[in-house]
């Protein structure tokens, strides 16, 4: 049985130009209550799968933005998840939050509901640049919220950030490491942007050679820089892109670089369970009609399933093809066990 959940919450203040997930802005006010009702049907419709006997270890509320949700809403939700499952004692949930869309008493309501980790997306710490990249936030929302988390009782917290920026420099990125470092952060995510084709980016910069965009030496460069001054941070390196202080590792994401199976609720949301890989719509009006209300769980047999969702086995040798790939992302590297050594040719190793 999976011991991980994934949920997604689509709704944002403002669609950056380079996301690619399932999210919408300017909806939020009218549509998350009805979303979370939805929520609730699908896991409710999932779960006969599941069973009690059955420990989550982690739980992770992605988007979207998650923080524009209310905290009673995360509450029920968790309050129905505990209805299929036992919580370990050492659970970790976590909650991504974007600055200006937090504020101290919203945090401890969100402590309040269960939330014990924060992953906030601040992205940058250059203001022209951000305002490049349509956050909906200012670096005076960044330093409210990151003092706002450090006050309260987290078990846990993160920052994101992107590197690789149009118009980025060494110098840029060096400061934005420089002042993530200063507030002492357990946990840092550091990744490349992603040019993905069916954004506003993607049109502008439909390959990697535009002029705006840093070449492959920068970073390159860029990437050591990382790596050097957050290890003088003490923040170890775990992942390609994931750096933190000891015991503040990413549980729920460690469950993905490891192959391990998690259930995944919402929009859009992909989870993997008895080898098999589901996809849920895309559409969130197709989504909303399908789970808008409880009948549903009384008439899954005369569901359109391929409109709730997509399918595909995964064989053993696909299987350990994706641990092959996914291990070798951490920094403890590949398990060789017996199965993954019957494929390998050790000559072209050798």
């Amino acid at each position: 049985m999976a011991e991980s959940i994934y949920i997604h919450l689509p709704f944002c203040k403002t669609k950056c130009p380079y996301c690619d997930f399932a999210s919408f802005a300017g909806q939020e006010s009218q549509s998350m209550s009805d979303y979370t009702r939805a929520l609730i049907n699908e896991i409710k419709w999932r779960m006969p799968i599941a069973s009690k006997n059955t420990n989550l270890k982690t739980i992770f509320f992605g988007g979207g933005t998650p923080s524009l949700q209310e905290p009673s809403d995360i509450a029920l939700l968790l309050d129905v998840l505990k209805l299929y499952f036992n919580f370990d004692k050492d659970i970790e949930i976590t909650l991504e939050a974007n600055p200006g869309t937090i504020n101290l008493d919203k945090l401890q309501k969100f402590i309040n509901a269960g939330i014990n980790r924060i992953s906030i997306g601040v992205q940058t710490f250059d203001q022209e640049l951000l305002m490049k990249l349509g956050r909906g936030h200012s670096l005076e929302d960044s330093f409210i919220a990151i003092e706002d988390i450090k006050k309260l009782d987290f078990k846990s917290w993160s920052f994101d950030l992107i590197y690789g920026l149009p118009g980025q420099t060494l110098a840029s990125w060096q400061d934005t490491l420089e002042k993530a470092i200063s507030f002492d952060p357990p946990h840092i995510s550091a990744y490349a942007l992603s040019i993905e084709p069916n954004t506003p980016y993607g049109k502008i910069y439909k390959d990697y050679s535009h002029a705006d965009l840093p070449q492959e030496d920068l970073l390159v460069e860029m990437y050591l820089l990382t790596n050097k001054l957050l290890k003088k941070a003490n923040l170890e390196r775990y992942e390609i892109s994931n750096w933190s202080k000891p015991s503040h590792q990413a549980k729920h994401n460690l469950c993905y670089w490891k192959a391990e199976s998690y259930y995944a609720f919402g929009l859009s949301a992909h989870g993997f369970v008895d080898s098999c890989r589901y996809f849920n719509t895309r559409d969130l009006h197709e989504y909303m009609m399908l789970f808008q209300d409880s009948d549903v769980l009384n008439q899954a047999s005369k569901f359109n399933l391929e409109k709730v969702q997509e399918k595909i086995f995964i064989g053993e040798d696909e299987n350990l093809e994706e641990k092959i790939l996914l291990g070798l992302r951490l920094s403890p590297g590949l398990e060789l066990f017996d199965s993954i050594k019957s494929k390998i040719d050790f000559s072209k190793i050798d």
